[in-house]
C-alpha cells in the first residue's frame, strides 16, 4: 500500500488538483473548520488538536512562555504529547529559527552521559580520538529538549545544574568553560518529587528546571478529545492511504469512550490507524476494534462497569525481575507494560520495593 505524500502540515499532496481541495476540506471539517483558535496549532509540522478546556488553556500559555528564556518542565504520562508541546514552544520562541536539539535521557548510560551533554576534548578518555561537541554546544542560541529527564543519572545532574545556573559548560577533559545561550525544555512521565524523596533526583535541579511548568492531562480525563481525535486519525489515515471515506460506528464510539487509554493519544492513534486499515467496509466496526483490544491484552468491562479493566498488578517476583532487567528504568518498564509510571510507583510502594538498589547495580 503506497502512502500519499503530504506537506509539512500533514495534508495530502495530489498530482491532480481535482481531489486535493476535497481531501483537505474533509480534515478541516473534522477539526471544526479552519478557525482562528486552531490555526497556530494546525500550522505546526505535527498538529496539536484538542477540544478539552484544560488542554486549550495549556495551548494558550505556549506563546506566553515561549517569549521568555526561562527553563520549562513538561510533565505527563507517556503519549500525552510532551514532545509536541516542546516543539510548539520552540516554534513560537525567538529561537524558533535556530536549532532544536533533542536528547532522550532514558537512552543515556552514565559513562557517556556527560560527553553527550557537554562534549569532550581529544584524549579526554581512552576512545576520545577526536573532540566532540555536546548537545548544549550544538544547541547554542537555540533550544535543547531533554526528554525523560527523570532518567538522567544522578552523577550527571550537578553538571546540568551548573549549565542551567551559569550558562556555561566544561567539556570532559577541559578546564576551560564555554559560554552557551540555550533555551532549556525538559519533560518527564515520572513523579520527580517521588524520585527526590528517594535521593534519585536533585531538588535544586528540579527547582531550576520547573521555573515554568506545564502538566498535560491524560486522555482518560479528556473525554471530549477521545472521539474528536479518533475521528481525526481515522480521516487522516484514510486520506494518507487513499482509502476513501470512513466513519466510526456508534458501537465503536462507545468502546473508545470506555477504554482507559494508558498509552494516551499515541495509543489511540495506533489503534484507530490499524482499525481503519483492517476494515472491510466504509465503517470501522467492533470487529476491527476488538481485534486491537485483544492484541493489546485488554479485557472487556464487566456488566455495569464504566471502563475497560485495567491491567492487574504483576506478582512481586515478576516486577523485581523487570526492575533488574531494565536496571531500575521506570520509563522503560512503563512502555513495556503499557501502564503509566505512577501506577508502577504504586506497585513499588505496595510491595515495599526500593528502586535505588536496582539503579545502584547499574551505576545509575
Amino acid at each position: 500500500m503506497k502512502k500519499i505524500r503530504t506537506d509539512r502540515r500533514g495534508q495530502p499532496l495530489e498530482a491532480s488538483g481535482g481531489n486535493e481541495g476535497g481531501r483537505r476540506s474533509s480534515l478541516a471539517n473534522v477539526v471544526g473548520g479552519a478557525t482562528s483558535r486552531y490555526a497556530p496549532w494546525l500550522a505546526l509540522k505535527r498538529p496539536i488538536l484538542t477540544k478539552d478546556s484544560r488542554f486549550q488553556k495549556i495551548l494558550s500559555l505556549i506563546p506566553l512562555y515561549a517569549r521568555t528564556d526561562l527553563p520549562i518542565l513538561i510533565t505527563g504520562e507517556p503519549g500525552t504529547g510532551k514532545e509536541l508541546v516542546a516543539e510548539a514552544l520552540w516554534t513560537h520562541s525567538p529561537q524558533g529559527e535556530s536549532q532544536f536539539i533533542k536528547l532522550n535521557c532514558a537512552a543515556l548510560v552514565e559513562t557517556v552521559a556527560n560527553s553527550e551533554l557537554f562534549g569532550h576534548v581529544r584524549g579526554a578518555f581512552t576512545d576520545a580520538h577526536r573532540s566532540k561537541k555536546g548537545k548544549f554546544e550544538l544547541a547554542h542560541q537555540g533550544t535543547l529538549f531533554l526528554d525523560e529527564i527523570g532518567d538522567l543519572p544522578l552523577s550527571v545532574q550537578p553538571r546540568l545544574l551548573r549549565a542551567v545556573e551559569l550558562g556555561e559548560i566544561e567539556p570532559i577533559g577541559s578546564e576551560v568553560p564555554i559560554a552557551v545561550e540555550v533555551r532549556l525544555i525538559a519533560a518527564t512521565n515520572q513523579d520527580l518529587r517521588s524520585l527526590m524523596s528517594q535521593g534519585l533526583f536533585r531538588r535544586d535541579l528540579y527547582d531550576r528546571l520547573s521555573t515554568l511548568l506545564l502538566h498535560l492531562p491524560p486522555l482518560r480525563e479528556r473525554p471530549a478529545d477521545i472521539l474528536f481525535l479518533a475521528n481525526y486519525f481515522a480521516t487522516q489515515t484514510a486520506q494518507d492511504y487513499g482509502l476513501g471515506p470512513v466513519y466510526l460506528a456508534n458501537t465503536v464510539e462507545k468502546k473508545l469512550l470506555a477504554h482507559p487509554w494508558p498509552g494516551n493519544v499515541r495509543e489511540l492513534k495506533n489503534v484507530v490507524t490499524r482499525a481503519v486499515l483492517l476494515r472491510e467496509d466504509i465503517a470501522v466496526t467492533e470487529v476491527e476494534l476488538d481485534s486491537e483490544y485483544e492484541a493489546a491484552g485488554w479485557r472487556e468491562p464487566t456488566s455495569g462497569a464504566g471502563v475497560a479493566t485495567l491491567p492487574t498488578r504483576p506478582p512481586r517476583t515478576e516486577l523485581v525481575e523487570l526492575l533488574r532487567l531494565e536496571q531500575g528504568n521506570i520509563s522503560a518498564i512503563s512502555r513495556k507494560l503499557g501502564v503509566c509510571t505512577k501506577t508502577i510507583y504504586r506497585w513499588l510502594k505496595h510491595y515495599k520495593i526500593e528502586l535505588e538498589q536496582f539503579r545502584q547495580v547499574s551505576g545509575l
